[in-house]
């Protein structure tokens, strides 16, 4: 069954409250990211951590590799994940978050990665993923 609008907009505001909490301060403009949009790039099912899939994940994560980075669309709901987001600032610059989610219930999830895009590598970003729906945290 299709989930409705009402449960998509609750879907979306426990995420952007949920990256409102464990984000850093933007590297852009140094505030704290709320008012700055969202949106997930990747995720990736985490079922061993020595899994040649998580490098690949990272290695296309910290080398900018949006096209190799699209391709990680795995989830399964009972493992952890990895979850590669956007996020646009106020002033339209973008910056990279990558958090872990875990499948355990009481175990937080945590920021592993963020970075601030350069103008050049955040337009290469947006070439590489199409058709993006922004959220606002």
């Amino acid at each position: 069954m299709k989930p409705t609008t009402r449960e998509l907009a609750n879907a979306n505001r426990a995420v952007a409250d949920l990256l409102a909490e464990i984000l850093e301060p933007c590297g852009h403009c140094g505030s704290r990211p709320l008012g700055h949009q969202y949106v997930l790039l990747a995720t990736l099912a985490v079922t061993n951590e020595k899994d040649s899939a998580l490098l690949k994940f990272f290695e296309a994560v910290k080398d900018h590799q949006w096209a190799r980075l699209r391709e990680s669309q795995s989830w399964r709901g009972a493992a952890d994940d990895v979850e590669a987001y956007a996020i646009r600032c106020q002033g339209s610059k973008l910056s990279l978050a990558v958090i872990k989610t875990h499948f355990e219930l009481l175990q937080p999830a945590r920021l592993l990665y963020s970075e601030a895009l350069s103008l050049e590598d955040g337009n290469r970003l947006l070439e590489a993923f199409a058709n993006l729906h922004w959220h606002t945290m």
